[in-house]
This record gives C-alpha cells, sequence and structure tokens, in this order.
C-alpha cells in the first residue's frame, strides 16, 4: 500500500471515531490565588449535591465524596476564611456552611471539521504543530450557598459556564483524563469569589 494512501486511511479512522459525551469530574486544583480577603469566620463543607439528571446515581454519589474532600483542601489552602472546620465540628454562631449544587456537569467531544483535510494535505504537520482535532463542548452549572448555624442564608451565587474550545493534540484538555478539569476549576472558583464577596464584615 502507498505510503499515502496509508496516511488517509489512519486519518480516516481517527476522525471517524465519532462525537462523545463525558463528565467533568475534576480533580479540583489548589487556588490559583489566595482569596482577595480572608474572611474572619468558621467555614465548613457540607456534603456536595449533584443534581444532575443525566448522570447515574452512583457516579453521584462517589463524585459527592471527591468533591467534598477537595473541596475542603481548596478553602484551606485560599485562605477564604480564618478556619476549616471538619465534621464533627459544629458551627460557631459566626460561622458559615458552604452548600454546593452542581446542577449540570456536561461536555461533548467531536472531530474538528478541518483535523482530516488539514492533516491529510499537510502530511500530519497540522497535528504536530497544535491544529485542532477536537471541538470540546461545556455546559457546567453550579450554585453555592452559604448559611449560618441557624440555617440562614447569607449569601448565595449561581454561575455557568458554557462555550466551546478547539483541542489539539499539545493542550492541556487533550488526554481523556484531564477534559473538563480546567472548566470544573474555573466554576468553582467563580462560585466562591463571588459569594465571600457578599458576606458583610463583621
Amino acid at each position: 500500500m502507498k505510503p499515502s494512501v496509508l496516511l488517509a486511511a489512519s486519518l480516516l479512522c481517527l476522525s471517524l471515531t465519532g462525537c462523545y459525551s463525558f463528565t467533568p469530574s475534576g480533580p479540583l486544583n489548589m487556588p490559583p490565588r489566595f482569596a482577595e480577603t480572608t474572611l474572619k469566620r468558621g467555614a465548613m463543607v457540607a456534603d456536595v449535591q449533584i443534581s444532575d439528571s443525566s448522570l447515574e446515581q452512583g457516579f453521584k454519589r462517589n463524585l459527592s465524596h471527591q468533591l467534598t474532600d477537595q473541596l475542603h483542601e481548596r478553602l484551606e489552602r485560599g485562605e477564604y476564611f480564618t478556619q476549616v472546620l471538619s465534621f464533627p465540628a459544629t458551627l460557631g454562631s459566626q460561622d458559615v456552611l458552604l452548600k454546593f449544587n452542581f446542577t449540570s456537569l456536561k461536555g461533548k467531544r467531536g472531530p474538528h471539521p478541518g483535523y482530516f483535510p488539514g492533516a491529510l494535505l499537510t502530511l500530519t504537520i497540522w497535528i504536530w504543530v497544535n491544529g485542532p482535532i477536537y471541538v470540546d463542548s461545556y455546559d457546567l452549572a453550579a450554585e453555592l450557598s452559604l448559611v449560618d448555624s441557624q440555617g440562614q442564608e447569607l449569601s448565595f451565587s449561581r454561575k455557568q459556564i458554557q462555550y466551546k474550545q478547539n483541542v489539539g493534540l499539545w493542550d492541556p484538555d487533550y488526554l481523556p483524563s484531564t477534559q473538563g478539569r480546567e472548566q470544573l476549576n474555573e466554576l468553582v472558583e467563580q462560585l466562591l469569589q463571588d459569594a465571600t464577596r457578599q458576606l458583610k464584615p463583621h
């Protein structure tokens, strides 16, 4: 078989992988920066809720435990509060409970329309110079409520991330294990910054 035919066949196989869905699930990294202001309160993370109805219950349960633990560590490292409490500690009169609810954790990957012709015409140079291979679509949404020891809501934030991005061989999101990690971290940071900013100093 001629090399050019073999190349075309290989690229065609790669381009016919089709679209598939995935669930951005982290892990959550340490915050990119410290909080603008460290609030003089203690804080505790409630068990994370995942209300995306498209996900299977067992998966949601496991992901909830994973995100709860990672959020606890993120709060400590980010210095949003002077103290981060762990169960079975109880909230003091000035402490807050952080209640996260992830309402949408949807990702979708499909082949980029320019990938096959671009890679074929350039004899795969397209791939090695990070030409787009895939198009990833995201629909992430979550809510964060901060409540006091009596259950009264002190602040509330709702954020959504919806966009498409091209992905090449050298991009951070190329591997399945990293898909959506950056986007999920961005969503969490937006929620934390917005909800804590609303808290009145005391």
